[in-house]
């Protein structure tokens, strides 16, 4: 999961939200939801999550499920839907003790798999102060990925469309599975005839969705890209590592 930072302006309240997340737990500013990842399956359609309140007053939530999708440069993309049935919507949880939201499929399973968020924004709890003027509050929002399983499941991933033009180079790294994948990071390094290294740049992955691609654009410093003999680029594709070379040509920083 994403660390991210939301803000809304709510009438008259104003609300910042913070979601942080470590393996295992997901949590909010006084709560947290496990487990932070469901997958879903024709043997194991419905799941349960657990919403625990740490704090020490009642806290009120909203839930809501959306279509998940990425663009090529890895911005999420979420799109209402009817796709994930779950209960209740909304709800209290009273401090010290937890609440359940059974979540479930209502949709088909197919050949390649699907992704969900569902999504838990704590609701405000408005108070008027002596003078009208209104009281700072904290609003948390936590998205927990939900995936429908393939029958078939197979993890792929490679390094693609690479090309080295007026000093930029670029790349895709696609997952050809019919399942997500989690992009670690990437690295690039810029070569000398000697091997020697001209340049190194590291960039930060993601979910790569079933089917889907991310696209990098490294930008090489001008004083070292003419030396360049060939690009090497390593993709941290959740346990392993995928390497692709590129030779420089005359056109590499023209």
């Amino acid at each position: 999961m994403r660390r991210f930072l939301r803000v809304s302006f709510l009438l008259p309240s104003f609300f910042v939200g913070l979601a942080i997340s470590r393996p295992g737990v997901c949590l909010g500013s006084a709560f947290k939801v496990t487990p932070v990842t469901i997958l879903l399956s024709r043997r194991t359609p419905t799941a349960l999550l657990t919403l625990t309140n740490e704090s020490d007053r009642r806290l009120r939530f909203q839930a809501s499920v959306f279509l998940w999708d990425q663009s090529p440069e890895g911005r999420m993309k979420l799109t209402p839907t009817q796709d994930i049935v779950f209960f209740p919507t909304v709800f209290s949880v009273e401090p010290g003790t937890v609440r359940k939201v059974r979540v479930g499929s209502a949709t088909p399973f197919g050949s390649l798999e699907k992704a969900y968020r569902i999504f838990f924004e704590e609701l405000p709890e408005v108070e008027k102060v002596a003078d009208s003027r209104s009281k700072l509050q904290i609003r948390t929002r936590i998205g927990i990925p939900i995936f429908l399983q393939p029958k078939e499941t197979e993890k792929g991933s490679r390094i693609d469309a690479m090309t080295s033009l007026a000093g930029t180079l670029r790349f895709s790294v696609r997952n050809t599975g019919t399942v997500h994948v989690n992009l670690r990071g990437v690295r690039v390094r810029a070569l000398g005839l000697m091997g020697d290294s001209r340049f190194e740049s590291e960039s930060e992955g993601w979910y790569v969705l079933a089917g889907g691609s991310r696209n990098y654009q490294v930008e090489i410093p001008k004083d070292r890209c003419d030396g360049v003999a060939r690009f090497v680029i390593e993709a941290q594709v959740d346990g392993s590592t995928i390497l692709e070379k590129l030779e420089s040509s005359g056109t590499s920083c023209r």
